[in-house]
């Protein structure tokens, strides 16, 4: 998919040299003033926008405050197009909210850099998860894919901790996310005990995450992954839960629910079982995998499963 990019210029040759550079490797709309220039912001939700400094209407600080102001364009890569060369005034523009400058007259080398580097930044960025910095769902279907076209048999798993909720309801949200961001570092270090130097760790969302691995460690990973999760399990509970073994959570009818620890549930696929031709059957039969392994207990400690299923069915 082509990304779109709205160029703010009120100089037809400065929009008719950046059609000539873009124009093949993106979808560009042109603006013509200020104004213009924030109507056509909300309304195609571009990529990236390159802003001049100087345009009728209202002037490229005036949108690029409105901009960043508004919800639905606060982050959007912002390249401003000016003449000036005042180190005061660029320091201004950053201070508004603008990621990059051109300086006028531009070449087109430096322009197409700087456009595919923001646009890069930006994608890699909108993908991470906010809490754990890990790479999020694109990332992950795109590193699977990667893997399928290398022609490598690997290994594709999914670990979702068990009883998460009802951990977040009795600790609060701040506990929560410090479940989140350990089990993320155990992850990584199961990876890193496996001997899987270039494994690959994702977080889904939620206390859902994915690992992309060579398909003879991923057992081994999963083993490693349940292990340190299981040890480190009583750390995050209050000493006196730990020490009793569950929590109780009061239900909607007033009647207290006892719920046992934290557990991770790790259910993979290795396209060397079965042929993974695409990042939606990898997700498919593990998932297929997780639900099966889930249903099979609500309590105990951490466990895992692999799809012994041969071909495509």
């Amino acid at each position: 998919m082509l990304n779109t990019i709205l160029l703010a210029d009120d100089d037809q040759g400065v929009a008719a040299t950046v059609g000539r550079l873009l124009g093949g490797d993106c979808r560009l709309i042109v603006a013509r003033d200020g104004l213009e220039a924030v109507a056509a912001a909300e309304a195609g939700n571009p990529d990236l926008i390159l802003l001049d400094v100087h345009m009728p209407g209202l002037n490229g600080w005036e949108v690029l405050e409105h901009l960043r102001h508004e919800a639905r364009t606060r982050t959007t890569p912002v390249i401003m197009l000016t003449g000036c060369t005042d180190e005061q005034a660029k320091d201004d523009g950053f201070g508004l909210g603008a990621d990059d400058y051109v300086t006028k007259p531009f070449s087109a080398r430096d322009l197409r850099a700087r456009v595919f580097s923001r646009l890069h930044r930006h994608a890699e960025a909108v993908a991470v998860n906010p809490l754990t910095r890990l790479p999020g769902s694109p990332s992950i279907q795109a590193e699977v894919e990667s893997r399928i076209r290398g022609g490598r048999p690997f290994g594709f798993l999914l670990a979702d901790i068990d009883r998460f909720k009802a951990f977040n309801d009795y600790y609060g949200c701040e506990r929560g996310d410090r479940v989140l961001l350990r089990t993320g570092e155990l992850l990584r270090e199961a990876m890193r005990e496996a001997g899987e130097a270039h494994g690959f760790l994702g977080h889904i969302g939620g206390d859902d995450f994915a690992l992309v691995c060579e398909a003879e460690k991923a057992p081994l990973v999963a083993a490693f992954a349940t292990m340190k999760f299981d040890e480190a399990v009583p750390g995050l509970y209050d000493a006196a839960d730990a020490a009793r073994g569950f929590i109780e959570i009061e239900d909607r009818s007033g009647a207290f629910k006892a719920h046992a620890p934290l557990s991770l549930s790790v259910a993979g696929v290795s396209s060397a079982q079965r042929p993974i031709l695409s990042y939606a059957d990898a997700v498919r039969w593990a998932g297929e995998m997780k639900r099966w392994l889930k249903s099979t207990r609500d309590s105990g400690p951490s466990a895992l499963a692999f799809d012994r299923r041969r071909g495509g069915i």
